[in-house]
């Protein structure tokens, strides 16, 4: 029989039945703040939850943000603020997982002394792959080879001290189509680091007084990026009119930003 070769990127999203196949890794993302010439180090775990040992190889990928917040993957040093180079996985690119056992990487960082201080924030992904396919079935009990690859992001700043600066740029758009009705925020990252956040959406029925409180939406951000954020509006709201708010949260001291915007259905 024929077997399906599949590569599952970073999230484990498709409906399988999973035999020795997976691996966890944490954190997601390494943040470093050096200078010239400095140094850090810092530790990511692996976790091989599977009957049968993982081989993982390690490589490196250049990274950046599309408008809606996926991921754009790029070849190493493609990318003008890429640090792949000054990354070193200790203690090899190449290791061996045992059956339940929790591995613990080094990630080495090391700033050159002439490195760019005008760009001020770089990154780069570690990526780790599982070398020895793992066997799994498909809804329909179809066998599948699949291999799993797990990345960390890892970002480096300069400034030890810099607060980010999130503007909302813009908030005036209610989509109304033949599945959803959702609203679309566009927020700009205008500082020199990088933004992570929050966005506590609320709506509110201005014919009946009617409050309700939405999901919230994550979002993280690099410097210069537009974030574009798509929010999907409760299914089968009353006709009338309606102020939906965000509120921006981010940084460390939270720092709040509020946008409102009318519609009527």
């Amino acid at each position: 029989m024929k077997q399906l070769y599949l590569t599952l990127f970073v999230i484990l999203s498709i409906p399988l039945a999973w035999s020795q196949a997976g691996i966890s890794v944490t954190p997601g993302r390494l943040y470093y703040k050096l200078g010239l010439g400095e140094s850090s180090s810092q530790i990511i775990k692996l976790m091989n939850p599977n009957d049968k040992e993982l081989e993982i190889g390690v490589s490196f990928s250049d990274w950046n943000y599309e408008n809606s917040g996926a991921n754009h993957i790029l070849e190493s040093n493609s990318l003008p603020n890429s640090c792949v180079n000054w990354i070193q996985v200790l203690p090899s690119s190449y290791f061996v997982i045992q059956p339940g056992e929790t591995k613990e990487i080094e990630i080495l960082f090391k700033v050159p002394t002439d490195a760019n201080t005008a760009i001020p924030v770089h990154n780069a992904m570690v990526f780790f792959t599982q070398l020895n396919p793992g066997q799994a079935k498909d809804e329909s009990g179809a066998a599948i080879q699949v291999t799993v690859r797990m990345g960390v992001k890892i970002y480096h700043s300069f400034s030890q001290k810099t607060e980010p600066v999130i503007e909302i740029a813009d908030f005036k758009n209610y989509i109304d189509t033949d599945k959803a009705k959702f609203v679309k925020l566009q927020i700009a990252n205008n500082s020199t680091i990088w933004a992570d956040g929050k966005v506590k959406w609320e709506l509110f029925n201005n014919n009946t007084g009617k409050k309700s409180h939405l999901n919230e939406t994550d979002f993280f951000t690099l410097p210069n990026d537009l974030r574009e954020l798509h929010f999907q509006l409760p299914k089968n709201l009353e006709k009338g009119k309606y102020t939906i708010s965000a509120q921006l949260s981010f940084g460390e001291t939270d720092v709040i930003k509020v946008a409102e915007l009318e519609f009527e259905i």
